[in-house]
């Protein structure tokens, strides 16, 4: 995970959705959280608060504001006064409607000008949902030239040069039914280790350049139904410009692929010769259907080559026996 985001950041993203107000703290809303993990600080309730990471959000449920309705006040006073103490980024109580933080909790977090908010979710809930959040927003990412489509319910990255022909060729498979996620920009974040999800940079949301045509807004022209917010990244697909229409030092029989690595995960990448009279978009449709086949452990190659090898033993024993 790289980057920082701010409470006052989390608070404007996911106030409706957690059910989010404030409590205390609040002009401190710029602290930063740097880390995805979201920890429940009980250990730090009974002293140990090595085990407290400040850059982390903390989580307050009915057990841990159980635990300090318990003490007297001084001694909740002493152990907040201990846990604010390690500059912690922010604190969220849960379950809003079936506790009220003892107002020790408020004191200790305007004292040490810490954001203090409280959320209508029960702590499990909470922890899942900021967690996820976090993840996503916190990702490690880059931007890749290229058109990220949908094409199968698999999420694909047309790349070449520019000038190559990836907006036509996506603007055909839209017509055919398949759906764009981001033009000439998408973002790739590693959310998860080994996997990659693209979407589109807000400003170009729903937006695509076709050469002759200008900008274009697809949801308005095609439905909504045909912008897809976001996709793992499956499959590249690359077109590779061949002087004038020489198809004749390609293989035919194999199929030209390797990987790309996009923030050290590699991606499978399927290179398409591009010549005039070629329909690229049915050949990317075959590609995906061929990613799908082998993904199976279904290799027509591998097959055909058999094929031939085991012809060619039954022509060589033919001949011996004349």
């Amino acid at each position: 995970m790289s980057g920082t985001i701010t409470v006052d950041e989390v608070f404007e993203a996911q106030a409706d959705t957690l059910g989010l107000e404030w409590l205390a703290g609040r002009d401190a809303g710029s602290h930063g959280i740097e880390s995805e993990m979201v920890q429940k600080p009980s250990l730090a309730l009974a002293g140990q608060l090595d085990f407290v990471y400040p850059n982390r959000l903390q989580v307050f449920g009915r057990a841990e504001i159980a635990f300090l309705t318990q003490m007297t006040p001084a001694d909740r006073r002493s152990v907040l006064t201990g846990l604010f103490g390690k500059g912690l980024s922010a604190l969220v109580v849960s379950d809003r409607d079936r506790q009220e933080p003892p107002p020790e909790l408020v004191e200790a977090a305007e004292a040490h000008h810490t954001p203090l908010l409280r959320s209508r979710l029960s702590s499990p809930q909470l922890v899942h949902h900021l967690h996820h959040y976090l993840s996503r927003v916190l990702a490690e990412r880059t931007t890749v030239h290229g058109v990220f489509m949908d094409v199968m319910g698999l999420g694909i990255l047309l790349t070449g040069a520019s000038g190559v022909g990836k907006s036509e060729v996506a603007l055909e498979l839209l017509t055919r039914g398949h759906h764009l996620i981001a033009d000439d920009a998408p973002e790739f974040a590693s959310e998860v280790p080994g996997m990659l999800v693209g979407r589109s940079p807000e400003m170009l949301r729903d937006h695509m350049e076709v050469r002759g045509l200008g900008i274009l807004n697809i949801r308005q022209l095609f439905g909504p139904a045909t912008v897809v917010a976001s996709k793992r990244l499956r499959l590249i697909i690359h077109f590779k410009r061949v002087a004038g229409d020489d198809l004749s030092q390609i293989d035919r029989l194999t199929q030209e692929q390797d990987t790309q690595s996009i923030l050290d995960v590699p991606i499978p990448r399927v290179t398409l010769p591009v010549t005039p009279g070629r329909n690229l978009a049915v050949m990317v449709e075959v590609a995906v259907q061929s990613y799908f086949q082998k993904s199976y452990g279904v290799n027509p190659e591998q097959d055909f080559r058999e094929r031939l090898r085991k012809q060619l033993l039954e022509d060589d024993r033919g001949g011996e026996w004349n």
